[in-house]
C-alpha cells in the first residue's frame, strides 16, 4: 500500500468534536487541536476547551482510502490535489501543532471579573429568605373567628 499521510478536513463550524469522533469510527485517525479558556467571575472558575482551528480537523488516511470522509455528517469537504488525493499536511506542521496541543501553549487565562462585592470569608445565605406575612387587623381577626 501507499506512505500514510495526515490531510485536513473542513467541518462545519461547532461540529468539529463530532466529525472527530466520526472519522475515528470509520478506521482513521483524527486529531483536533484545542486549548483551555480559563476565567473567574465572582470567585467562581469556570473552564472551556475550544478548537484551535474553528471548522477543521485533522485525519490520517492513505492516498485513496480518504473517499468516505466527505460523506461523515459534519463534514463539509476535503480539500484535494489536482490528482485527486486528499491536500496533505507537513509531518513538521503536525508536530508542531500536536507539541503545542500537549504543552498547552495556546491555553488562556482572563482576568478575574467581581459583578458584585465578593467577600470571600463570608458565607453565602442557604435559600431565599422568607417574606414577612401582613399583620392582619383586629376587625379582620374577629370576623375570622366567628
Amino acid at each position: 500500500m501507499t506512505e500514510r499521510y495526515w490531510a485536513v478536513a473542513q467541518t462545519v463550524s461547532k461540529m468539529e468534536h463530532i466529525a472527530r469522533r466520526d472519522i475515528e469510527k470509520g478506521g482513521h485517525g483524527a486529531f483536533l487541536p484545542t486549548y483551555a479558556r480559563s476565567w473567574k467571575v465572582d470567585g467562581h472558575d469556570y473552564r472551556k476547551e475550544v478548537p484551535q482551528f474553528t471548522g477543521y480537523v485533522f485525519f490520517m488516511t492513505y492516498a485513496r482510502d480518504w473517499a468516505g470522509i466527505p460523506d461523515i455528517h459534519g463534514v463539509y469537504r476535503v480539500p484535494a490535489n489536482p490528482c485527486g488525493k486528499a491536500q496533505r499536511v507537513t509531518d513538521e506542521e503536525m508536530l508542531r501543532m500536536f507539541f503545542g496541543h500537549v504543552r498547552g501553549e495556546h491555553n488562556e487565562q482572563a482576568a478575574p471579573r467581581y459583578t458584585r462585592y465578593y467577600n470571600p470569608s463570608r458565607q453565602p445565605t442557604k435559600g431565599r429568605k422568607r417574606r414577612p406575612r401582613p399583620r392582619r387587623s383586629k376587625m379582620v381577626r374577629n370576623a375570622v373567628s366567628m
